[in-house]
Order: C-alpha cells, then sequence, then structure tokens
C-alpha cells in the first residue's frame, strides 16, 4: 500500500528536479529543485519504512 504513495511521490519529484523554465528564473528553478528532492526523499522515506511485527509490539 505505501508504494502507492511512493511511486507517484518519485515521479513528480524527478519531474521537477528534471524540469527547467526560463520564464521563472533562477529562483523558481531553484525552488522547482528543492520541491523535487524533497517529494523523492520523502518517496524513499515512505518506501523504506519498516513495519513493526505484531509479536514483538505486543511485549
Amino acid at each position: 500500500m505505501r508504494y502507492l504513495f511512493a511511486i507517484p511521490l518519485i515521479l513528480i519529484g524527478s519531474l521537477l528536479i528534471g524540469l527547467t523554465n526560463d520564464d521563472i528564473g533562477d529562483k523558481g528553478n531553484v525552488m522547482m529543485e528543492i520541491i523535487g528532492w524533497i517529494l523523492f526523499l520523502v518517496a524513499i522515506w515512505i518506501g523504506r519504512k519498516k513495519q513493526v511485527s505484531k509479536k514483538q509490539s505486543s511485549k
């Protein structure tokens, strides 16, 4: 289930990292790249989150 959230975040993040537009200037490009990296890292964090088994949580 968590991959349903991680995969679109990876795709959107990589799109924003690779996208450049001269109309928005340097600040806009930097902001889009920062947002892209944040989405990419959140997707990695969601995808790598470990599940705790019920046996360990009941102790």
